[in-house]
């Protein structure tokens, strides 16, 4: 069963998407590589925390939830190639850069969320 959804917010969720999607690709290919780490992953998830946090703990408007939270941060983020991407670390037997790369994104992230909580509680 999917909620029902007006256009209008169809139409925010499809403009946030090609927003971040278009974001994520400049970003991501802009960052180089850094000691075997894909930092292009590793910073679009972590800016992408760090706006989550930020619009989730404020009080945005609802049209804004779909605009920001759903469409741009839902394409700018991407755990399906930080995924693959650390997978074929392991598989390229670099043990190293895979627990790094896991240990950066997860805990990275996660303090971005917390900066950002705190900030706004200010």
């Amino acid at each position: 069963m999917f909620p029902t959804s007006g256009i209008g917010e169809l139409f925010l969720i499809g403009t946030g998407g090609f927003i971040g999607a278009s974001l994520r690709y400049t970003v991501s290919s802009r960052v180089p590589i850094i000691q075997n780490i894909p930092a292009g992953t590793l910073t679009v998830n972590l800016l992408g925390s760090i706006v989550l946090a930020l619009f989730t703990f404020s009080s945005e408007p609802e049209s804004m939830v779909y605009l920001v939270n759903i469409g741009i941060l839902g394409s700018f983020t991407t755990f399906s190639t930080f995924a693959y991407e650390t997978f074929r670390l392991l598989e390229d037997g670099q043990n190293v850069s895979f627990f790094l790369n896991i240990f950066l994104n997860v805990i990275l992230c996660l303090l971005g969320v917390s900066i950002a909580y705190l900030a706004l509680m200010l």
